[in-house]
């Protein structure tokens, strides 16, 4: 019965561990915007819309981006093909998510851009979190986009299969070149 090997990067878990930090970074400015926002809901409205609070992406991302980490972490640590599967979907999401939030942000962007008046540091609040809430979500566009590289690299190498014959063992993997059969003993790959 064949077997699958995954070899991940190890950098994949400190990848995963900064998109944990990422959705924690994410959950904890949605929570300052919601403070500002409740504190000065009135004076806030009339010249800043903020979209980003009103459709509550720091929150809904700030999940997927955890459990994009978390499973980053777990796949390097105890590899398997349907968490790798799963590590790659995620990861995919996380992308979709971060680009629609950058949306989001430039949207707000240019619609208290667009609004004349005069602005309130508490406008400039709300643009400085939002500004920092586009920083992370760059961020971990490029790490999930990192990450799904990575494990579609591991997925194709993991197309391995440990073929059974006669006495000997063989390690089968695919190359550019075509599938490439090395003899196995005592579980370890013979490269001669």
């Amino acid at each position: 019965m064949p077997s699958f090997h995954i070899v991940l990067k190890k950098e994949t878990r400190m990848l995963g561990a900064a998109q944990v930090m990422i959705g924690l970074i994410h959950c904890a400015l949605g929570h300052i915007w919601i403070q500002l926002y409740i504190s000065q809901s009135n004076p806030l409205l009339m010249v800043y819309l903020p979209i980003v609070l009103l459709t509550g992406y720091p929150f809904w991302a700030a999940l997927f981006f955890i459990l994009s980490g978390y499973l980053a972490i777990t796949t390097e640590k105890r590899p398997s093909k349907n968490l790798l599967m799963y590590t790659i979907r995620t990861n995919i999401q996380s992308i979709a998510l971060a680009t629609i939030g950058l949306l989001f942000i430039v949207m707000e962007f240019v619609f208290f851009l667009l609004k004349q008046g005069h602005v309130l540091w508490l406008h400039k609040s709300g643009i400085i979190l939002s500004v920092y809430l586009g920083i992370f979500s760059t961020l971990e566009l490029l790490l999930a986009k990192k990450v799904v590289k990575w494990g579609i690299e591991a997925n194709h190498r993991s197309i391995f299969a440990y073929n059974v014959h006669g006495s000997r063992r063989y390690f089968s993997h695919k190359t550019k070149n075509g599938t490439i059969m090395t003899p196995v003993q005592d579980g370890k790959v013979n490269n001669k």
